[in-house]
């Protein structure tokens, strides 16, 4: 679906750049870490940049991951249920996150108002403005809840087309077929855009 595809699209740019940011903050460690072993010297804001990293980089690789499926669901009964439950239960446990995720932005959302609105900069010899990292932190959220939303639209309009079985496929666990598959081809896996139909189900 178009608008799958699109978020598919932001969230793989997402996760290249905070692999950029990862590895350059990881090199910043380690040079620091070098420089005061040897010779007494620090860089001086490496543990603070890669604070920021952390933080920024996680709330931008949780949509990229809801898209792929590989969020961490308990399947031991949800596997032997028919799909019409499988589908039932699968739109709750999106919308409890939506609602979650819809929490953790407003006040992510506050954090950041707060920073902006009494000009906070971080207690450190760096003095960073805190709106900063603050807004790529809240991005990341944002989108992450913009990615529910409409993996929930998206879900609700196959249905209304009756085509439950690609339902499984946009917000469903995986299948044992494709986690095989993934183990055995991950490149492939990698590869398939959201929204596909799940292996079995094809």
């Amino acid at each position: 679906m178009a608008p799958v595809r699109i978020l598919g699209k932001v969230a793989g740019f997402g996760i290249w750049i905070g692999g950029i940011c990862l590895l350059v903050s990881s090199t910043l460690i380690v040079v620091d870490l070098i420089l005061r072993k040897f010779f007494g010297w620090s860089l001086g804001g490496a543990d603070e940049i890669s604070g920021y990293v952390l933080a920024i980089v996680s709330a931008w690789a949780f949509p990229i991951t809801l898209l792929r499926r590989s969020h961490i669901r308990v399947d031991v009964v949800y596997t032997h249920m028919p799909r019409r439950i499988r589908i039932v239960l699968d739109l709750f446990a999106m919308t409890c996150m939506g609602v979650f995720i819809g929490v953790l932005t407003y006040h992510a959302w506050q954090v950041l108002m707060d920073s902006i609105a009494f000009n906070a900069i971080s207690n450190t010899p760096l003095q960073v403005p805190q709106w900063i990292p603050q807004s790529l932190w809240f991005a990341g959220y944002l989108f992450f809840l913009v990615t529910i939303v409409v993996l929930l639209a998206c879900s609700l309009w196959l249905l209304a087309r009756r085509r439950p079985r690609e339902v499984g496929g946009l917000i469903g666990i995986h299948s044992v077929e494709e986690e095989i598959h993934e183990e055995v081809h991950p490149e492939s896996m990698a590869a398939v855009s959201p929204g596909h139909q799940t292996m079995q189900e094809k």
